[in-house]
């Protein structure tokens, strides 16, 4: 039987022998589900057998029988998909390495008890599939360290620009603070702005948790319960007069609001429309926040002031997607975090979030969100 057809008809056998070994030598006390493990390493068998299968027809049909497989993407593709779930699962990149060398033993030591003996194509066989398997481990492993480096540059980012203001505006307050005589109601005011600020750096972290989380590939967690949004929303404005008393929110709120949400998740993708508007809208006026419901619920969040440019709609949501400024100088570096994380929200939640802007009559980001009516 060739090495191919060994492999597929002897998947569970290969897989479940490669389940013992790993259980001993990767996993360890790591919190893997086992036969998530097998269904994901078993993909990528399957494309390593596709691969070689080709290889050995090729062999018997022409004249060079190195020459490269069509098959070779599904390889890369199932390989690069293998590396990000494992850092999605949080597997180091020893263990992700570790799982080859394993799963090339269970297949020789498998395969060679099966003959009754070897020859030279056998043999030919054995280097093909270590050169897949070796080309399979080098995709893999490649996606795995973009995955922990898109991470890290997403913590850089936050603690080089998104955290740098707010700190200092905490530092500078505490200073204010200690300065001899200053009178009651500077030292409220300061108070005032070094909470709202706490408050600002307390979202930004959540903001980064989550993601990191879906930067390895990870989704957001949604967990829908029986919920009133007209509630959500008028937290959310009263934490928001509370930590900004110099900025007026109008919040509109009609319809049966009653439905099965995730009523924080939606609450803290607002919050971050909310922040936008604040950042960017024009100082002085009004943001206004209006929910209303029809067959879907609508969370609108308006702001006055100069257009998000053209250009910059495409990659708006996007972690990364450079100058944000429609509005105010901003540094060409820092992230779209409270954007993406919305967007992220409202997608687990399979909604759309849209947004419209212009010179004459500003910017508002619109949540709609499917309903489902609690009973």
């Amino acid at each position: 039987m060739s090495l191919s057809s060994f492999i597929t008809s002897h998947r569970e056998a290969i897989l479940a022998e490669w389940e013992d070994n790993a259980r001993r030598r990767i996993i360890g006390d790591l919190d893997i589900d086992i036969p998530q493990l097998r269904d994901h390493l078993g993909e990528l068998l399957d494309t390593v057998a596709g691969e070689l299968e080709l290889r050995e027809r090729a062999q018997t049909a022409v004249t060079n029988p190195s020459a490269p497989s069509a098959s070779i993407d599904q390889v890369d593709a199932a390989a690069e998909k293998h590396g990000a779930r494992r850092a999605q699962q949080g597997m180091t990149v020893k263990q992700v390495v570790a799982e080859f060398p394993i799963m090339r033993s269970c297949v020789m030591r498998l395969w060679l008890r099966s003959l009754a003996g070897t020859g030279p194509a056998d043999l030919e066989s054995l280097i093909r599939f270590d050169e897949a398997l070796d080309h399979a481990l080098t995709q893999s492993v490649g996606e795995f360290m973009n995955r922990l480096d898109r991470a890290r540059e997403t913590f850089l980012g936050i603690l080089s620009h998104d955290l740098r203001d707010p700190i200092s505006t905490v530092i500078t307050g505490g200073k204010l603070l200690l300065e001899p005589g200053i009178d009651e109601g500077t030292s409220r005011d300061v108070l005032l702005r070094i909470v709202a600020t706490g408050e600002r750096m307390r979202l930004l972290v959540a903001d980064l948790l989550d993601a990191v989380r879906t930067q390895l590939g990870g989704p957001l967690p949604i967990q829908p319960h029986d919920a009133d949004l007209a509630d959500t929303m008028r937290h959310i404005a009263g934490e928001f007069a509370t930590a900004h008393p110099n900025r007026e929110l109008k919040l509109h709120v009609s319809g049966d609001l009653r439905g099965q949400w995730d009523d924080r998740r939606v609450g803290q993708a607002v919050a971050n429309l909310v922040t936008n508007a604040l950042q960017y809208g024009s100082p002085g006026t009004p943001i206004d926040v209006s929910i209303t419901t029809d067959r879907e619920v609508h969370i609108a969040v308006h702001n006055d002031g100069p257009p998000i440019p053209d250009q910059r709609r495409a990659s708006l949501f996007e972690l990364f997607a450079g100058a944000g400024d429609h509005g105010a100088a901003r540094d060409h570096k820092r992230l779209h975090l409270g954007l993406y994380i919305a967007k992220a929200i409202v997608d687990g939640h399979h909604g759309r979030l849209e947004v419209d802007s212009a010179a004459d009559r500003g910017t508002t980001f619109t949540i709609h969100l499917p309903r489902v009516p609690a009973d």
